[in-house]
């Protein structure tokens, strides 16, 4: 299957860049290191608002623009990120996919979301969780027995927090399942099928797994989720979908 990020993108509207949830298998800070701005280097987060003043291409069907995809636009000034949904809004004929690792942020903004936008975030499991004693944002993966413990994986919100600030959003909603990690699979069928009900859902594996070594699922396991949700009318489009790490 396809690595690239989605297929179904026509382009990327670059307003917004960098993004500071330090994720063990972010892939993105690499891309900007070439880049003239000295806070693009860093992957500090900041706007670009400046590309707002372009002609975005046009969409068609199934097709769209993603908007701060080299980031996560939750970073963002408020009143910047009100600029970006006045610029959807002007180009109302245009599809355009927004993203966060903390869909929370965007409910402030419900009331101004034009139906032209879909609204996604990540979840890669139903099993980060936070840990207090680290701080409130310190996600780790929990592998469910004393020997493994857990892993750190990144300080966005815990899949929890996120699969819940995309209930409580009535809008257009898409997931990506990407890098898959290991999960409950009658807990992740549920949060996708019955609660959060995305009109689109992309699943795939960590496309760096030789250098990452996620704790992935088992192929077998993922192919079932995929059937699940298929049967159960969702549009999932897979990625790079392979053997787990430790299956090769």
């Amino acid at each position: 299957m396809s690595e690239r990020m989605y297929k179904e993108r026509k382009a990327n509207i670059s307003a917004f860049r960098g993004c500071d949830f330090n994720c063990v298998y972010c892939a993105f800070s690499k891309m900007l290191k070439l880049s003239n701005c000295p806070m693009c280097r860093g992957f500090k987060p900041h706007s670009h608002m400046e590309v707002l003043r372009r002609t975005p291409p046009r969409t068609k069907e199934g097709e769209f623009l993603t908007i701060g995809l080299s980031g996560d636009i939750s970073y963002m000034d408020v009143n910047d990120f009100y600029g970006v949904l006045d610029y959807c809004s002007k180009w109302g004929d245009r599809t355009f996919l927004i993203q966060s690792k903390n869909p929370g942020y965007f409910l402030q903004f419900a009331h101004r979301i034009t139906p032209n936008i879909i609204i996604g975030t990540t979840i890669e499991t139903n099993r980060l969780i936070t840990d207090i004693s680290y701080g409130t944002t310190t996600c780790f993966y929990d592998r469910g027995d004393r020997d493994h413990g857990f892993d750190y994986i990144s300080q966005a919100p815990s899949s929890k927090l996120r699969y819940e600030a995309m209930i409580l959003y009535n809008g257009r909603k898409a997931v990506t399942i990407e890098p898959i990690l290991d999960f409950d699979t009658a807990v992740m069928s549920s949060w996708i099928i019955n609660k959060i009900k995305p009109e689109l859902v992309w699943i795939g594996y960590d496309s760096l797994h030789k250098r990452n070594r996620l704790p992935e699922p088992l192929l077998a396991k993922t192919q079932e989720f995929i059937k699940r949700l298929d049967d159960a009318g969702v549009s999932v489009h897979q990625k790079l979908i392979r053997k787990a790490w430790y299956e090769q």
